[in-house]
């Protein structure tokens, strides 16, 4: 994919809302409504134990999004950034660090729902330089109950330009330190030598700063086996999670358990979506999904 600079985006100075909805294939009048209903989102909760609260936009609101996720997501980014952009993504984020060096890790408590409509809206101004109004519209258009929404597939590339300026300063802190920096939506790693207790300390400090709280801190000396977005790294390389080597048994154990019917066939397709998902890390369980694929003979 062709990737380009602010400058050459489409949203990059958009001088009035007729001109930023021509650029999105609406009409005027009816980008204004959309960035003004609460109820173009569907709403509801997710997990088992702790809910988390969904917004998901629909119809027009979701084809909209999706478009400038597709142009943001063009944008030049620095090698750091391993979330939406196409080439990139959770395994490259944790392949690019190793098991034989001091490792620290820290998220950003509730990300999508603390990257502020004011953030998004100083971004569109100062960064895309767009004229004010146009950029209030992007961000109540891309916003609701003023934050990003945890189900839009605009939200993981837009939090990170709301807040590049903090990324940017890890990354600077990473370099002077001669450490590894990578980040996956507000999941940060940052390895090397001197990635020790303070490091950790004070890249939580530049998180403070930005306004918002950092969680799941964690410090691991060289050696030791560590869980890199969803990879474990090793003294072998990047390898399946024992976790997910749980979750594929499970899997097995429900579809065996499920008398066949819509409720088989519903845990069987989940299990063979986190098999081919393994086969990322272990081309192994490639093998094995598509025995499971396979159209089975019906019983006489």
């Amino acid at each position: 994919m062709r990737r380009y600079p602010f400058a050459q985006s489409p949203l990059y100075k958009v001088t009035s809302p007729r001109r930023l909805a021509a650029i999105l294939g609406i009409e005027e009048g009816d980008l204004e409504l959309l960035a003004n209903r609460p109820d173009n989102y569907k709403r509801f909760k997710i997990g088992n134990v702790k809910k988390r609260d969904i917004q998901e936009p629909k119809g027009k609101l979701r084809a909209i999004h999706k478009r400038i996720s597709r142009w943001l997501a063009k944008i030049e980014t620095p090698d750091y950034l391993h979330s939406a952009i196409r080439g990139r993504s959770y395994i490259t984020n944790a392949k690019a660090h190793r098991a034989d060096t001091n490792l620290i890790k820290v998220d950003i408590r509730s990300f999508f729902q603390n990257v502020t409509r004011h953030a998004v809206y100083l971004f569109f101004l100062d960064v895309m330089c767009c004229r004010g109004d146009v950029a209030m519209l992007l961000a109540k258009v891309l916003t609701v109950d003023g934050h990003l929404p945890t189900g839009s597939p605009v939200s993981p590339i837009l939090s990170y330009y709301a807040h590049k300026r903090m990324f940017d300063g890890i990354a600077d802190f990473a370099k002077r330190r001669d450490l590894t920096f990578t980040v996956y939506v507000d999941d940060m790693c940052l390895s090397g030598r001197d990635a020790t207790r303070a490091a950790l300390f004070d890249v939580r400090g530049i998180i403070s700063r930005a306004g918002l709280k950092s969680h799941k801190c964690r410090f691991f000396p060289a050696g030791k086996p560590r869980v890199v977005t969803g990879v474990a790294l090793t003294s072998h390389g990047a390898v399946l999670p024992h976790r997910r080597h749980l979750k594929i048994k499970e899997g097995f154990l429900e579809v065996g358990f499920l008398p066949p019917g819509v409720q088989q066939r519903t845990a069987l397709a989940a299990l063979i979506s986190r098999m081919h998902e393994a086969a990322q890390l272990d081309p192994a369980w490639k093998v094995r999904a598509k025995n499971l694929e396979k159209p089975r003979s019906p019983r006489r």
